[in-house]
């Protein structure tokens, strides 16, 4: 019963070259794979840290605010309160990093 498909099969195979081909001729798995694009992934680190803005930039909280601050006199500790913009080169690469 299976000698005659497994034979055909094997014809076409020969035929094509590959099982690729018999996929590709059945619309198998592979070529839903290949006939779709990629998903573009948000970078998890970066969107953990910086936030888009309305106006196409990101922003971020400032660093050095964790410890060793007693020599910071309490202007500088507070400046560091306020967020900071990313600059035009950061911005090229957030927009890769961050799609969505």
């Amino acid at each position: 019963m299976f000698g005659g498909i497994l034979g055909s099969f094997r014809a076409v195979t020969q035929q094509l070259g590959s099982t690729v081909a018999i996929h590709s001729m059945l619309g198998g798995p592979q070529t839903q794979a290949l006939r779709s694009m990629s998903k573009i992934k948000t970078h998890k680190g970066a969107a953990k840290r910086w936030k888009a803005l309305a106006n196409g930039l990101f922003k971020r909280r400032q660093t050095g605010l964790r410890h060793l601050n007693r020599k910071l006199s309490p202007s500088a500790r507070r400046g560091k309160h306020a967020p900071v913009l990313c600059t035009k080169g950061q911005k090229r690469h957030l927009d890769r990093l961050l799609p969505y």
